[in-house]
């Protein structure tokens, strides 16, 4: 099938500063009301049901409600869960057999950035071709249909379903007693939720992070900034540590001696603990290639995507894993939920370290990492990669050389106008060496902001 090509959605979502096109008040009105169209087209002759979630930002009461305005006016009715982790939405999804969801976040971005992330009635996020048919409807030439006066959507409270994820989350581990945990809840969408549920397991929890004003969502904390988390078990010797992004899709931990152990390590760790079912894990382009050689010993294969846990989703349906994610923390349990889940993670992780009576660090050293480095450079323009001869070629010399001895990766962010070089390598000479030789080019070229 032909996936057209979108003007909206990027990586994740739609996303954007808010109160700025598209995240204006009008603007997002628009797509609630396209949304609902879209569904009544899709599914006709059906009554619809969607769940909408938003994170802590200052924004997202004035998205969501724009939203929903749009929503009601076709006739679909909305059940508001307000401040709920992403991954929450899929959970009530499939068990409501609701007709999708929206949340309101810009994941790890900093406050003044804000988004709109879709599911569709399967609890997985709205795949490229849902994404492109949802532009067509917002972008059509005609005035679309709205409900008739006697057809107007209500909106409900979704207090419970809040509940009944928690219980949920809860089930997934084992009684922590004994356990001394830290986590950075970024001032974000866990800030309530993550300490309920770790101290109704029976650990000892140090909470940090978890007094959102409205700015200062990720504010030098949480998933993005782990060395806030790291300091605190390192400073309270607690047992482990964990941090989580705005949204709470994505968790970042740090073992006893304040080490930080990143989403390819929770994978290996995962990984192991479930090999006698689970034989393949889906990963991207930017894990570590000790992954892959930690995964190859245990006789499991390794599947690379391009960056993104939907696409990761999407090739763990089609290969029926169990275990996928991505570095950056979003981690996928599929006999859980079809999306990364930060909360899931911590959970499941914690009762690991529990069961087996081992450190955090003894079981995340079981994988070797390579040295690795990420550079982000803020760009003027997005100029396609393949055009710019001179990054070409300085591309294609670093691969050069290292072939056989590491990694190079240049791409763009779906979300921030930021170009990123990604290098892996036996030594952090070469790295540097390589890095280097890819950002005077990228310099050169002339997009770079200096």
């Amino acid at each position: 099938m032909r996936i057209p090509k979108r003007k909206l959605f990027g990586t994740d979502g739609i996303r954007g500063i808010a109160n700025r096109y598209p995240l204006t008040p009008e603007m997002v009105q628009k797509i609630g009301v396209s949304y609902g169209v879209y569904l009544n087209s899709k599914y006709p002759g059906e009554k619809h049901t969607v769940v909408v979630g938003k994170d802590t930002r200052l924004s997202s009461d004035m998205i969501k409600s724009a939203l929903i305005s749009g929503l009601t006016a076709t006739g679909v009715d909305v059940i508001d869960v307000d401040v709920v982790p992403t991954p929450a939405l899929s959970f009530f999804i499939k068990e409501g057999n609701l007709s999708g969801g929206v949340m309101v976040s810009a994941s790890h971005n900093p406050y003044e950035y804000n988004g709109l992330k879709f599911f569709n009635k399967e609890g997985r996020k709205f795949t490229e071709v849902e994404e492109g048919a949802l532009e067509l409807v917002i972008f059509n030439k005609f005035e679309l249909p709205k409900a008739s006066s006697d057809n107007i959507g209500r909106v409900f409270d979704g207090e419970n379903l809040v509940e009944g994820y928690e219980k949920f989350i809860e089930s997934a581990g084992r009684y922590l007693a004994g356990l001394k945990i830290g986590i950075d809840c970024a001032n974000g969408a866990t800030f309530k939720i993550a300490p309920e549920i770790f101290r109704a397991l029976g650990a000892k929890v140090f909470v940090f992070n978890a007094e959102p004003d409205g700015l200062n969502i990720n504010e030098n904390c949480g998933a993005t900034n782990p060395e806030f988390i790291a300091s605190k078990v390192k400073e309270l010797k607690l047992h482990i540590g964990f941090a989580y992004d705005g949204d709470g899709d994505r968790c970042i931990a740090v073992d006893e001696n304040g080490q930080v152990v990143d989403g390819d390590q929770i994978m290996a760790i995962f990984a192991a603990h479930y090999m006698d079912k689970n034989k393949t894990v889906v990963a991207t382009v930017m894990s570590n290639i000790g992954l892959e050689l930690f995964l190859e010993k245990l006789g499991i294969n390794l599947i690379r995507t391009n960056v993104g846990d939907r696409l990761v989703s999407e090739k763990m349906v089609e290969t029926d894993s169990l275990v996928g994610g991505e570095q950056s923390g979003h981690i996928i349990l599929r006999d859980y939920l079809e999306t990364g889940d930060g909360l899931l993670t911590s959970v499941i992780l914690a009762s690991i370290v529990k069961s087996t009576r081992k450190p955090l660090s003894q079981l995340s050293s079981m994988m070797k990492k390579y040295p690795q480095k990420l550079k982000n450079l803020r760009v003027k323009e997005k100029k396609p990669i393949e055009k710019m001869e001179g990054v070409s070629k300085a591309i294609e010399e670093a691969r050069k050389q290292l072939s056989g001895r590491g990694r190079v990766l240049v791409r763009y962010s779906g979300t921030e106008p930021l170009i990123r070089i990604m290098v892996e390598a036996e030594s952090e000479e070469l790295i540097e060496e390589m890095t280097e030789l890819i950002e005077k080019a990228l310099r050169e070229e002339g997009i770079v902001e200096e």
